[in-house]
């Protein structure tokens, strides 16, 4: 998971597990244990006074806005899934940064999330050259989230942890290049010491991913559920339980 770099540019405790299989000859679910971090909600009064970066509305023209803790994409996928989780009518993102897109067709509309994204990852790619630990971070996990890219991202982590390999924020990230790699056993690994360091929703819903594509179903479902319980934003709640219906459902959804 990028860590405040992401913020700045733009935006397990499993219980029981050991019933559930075991993952590693290191692993050990007590040392897991632990509440999840606490993590800062922005009301909307909050968010509009610190640059917002996203708005969406419902038909009746309520705002929802997503704050400075995201990108402005990321903000855009948050402020509907507030408008959709509030039970709005035909939500819609209004506004991304400080462009209107009420009335754009989806072409603009997509010529307006490339120019950020291009922006966002070319600012990212300079400042990891320069050394900036964080940009790296960010910049791996930007490319592993797009399932894009994987090698460089692997290069970027790999000297993230080199500086600092205790950070559960670039070991989740190294994790989650493991995983779309198909490297489940490494990545549930990396994952773990994420988690042990930070069991936060995002961490936790990583490592479910990974245990879910090992096959490893009831560990999985208890890690999602573990997820949901340490408060995630709209946007991954509305995922985790996608992913939770669908193991109920005998499936799975590989990300």
């Amino acid at each position: 998971m990028p860590i405040r770099f992401r913020y700045v540019m733009a935006g397990i405790v499993l219980f029981g597990l050991a019933a559930c299989g075991d993952t590693s000859p290191k692993w050990e679910p007590q040392d897991m244990m632990g509440g999840p971090a606490e993590q800062k909600n922005l009301n909307d009064t909050y968010a509009r006074m610190v640059d917002f970066k996203a708005m969406a509305t419902d038909d009746s023209g309520k705002p929802f806005y997503a704050g400075p803790s995201a990108t402005v994409v990321g903000a855009g996928q948050l402020a509907l899934a507030m408008c959709q989780n509030a039970g709005g009518s035909n939500c819609r993102v209004s506004r991304l940064g400080l462009t209107s897109i009420e009335g754009m067709d989806q072409e603009a509309v997509s010529d307006v999330i490339k120019s950020y994204n291009d922006t966002l990852t070319a600012e990212a790619t300079q400042a990891a050259r320069a050394g900036n630990i964080e940009a790296a971070n960010w910049l791996a996990y930007h490319y592993a989230t797009k399932g894009e890219n994987l090698g460089e991202a692997e290069r970027l982590i790999k000297l993230a942890l080199k500086v600092q390999p205790d950070n559960p924020s670039i070991q989740d990230t190294y994790g989650l290049i493991l995983y779309k790699k198909g490297d489940y056993a490494a990545a549930e690994e990396a994952l773990i010491k994420a988690n042990k360091a930070a069991p936060i929703a995002e961490h936790l819903a990583h490592f479910a991913d990974n245990a879910l594509a090992m096959g490893k179903r009831d560990m999985a479902r208890v890690a999602y559920q573990r997820a949901l319980d340490a408060n995630p934003d709209p946007v991954l709640s509305q995922r985790i339980q996608k992913q939770l219906l669908a193991i109920d459902m005998g499936g799975g959804i590989r990300n």
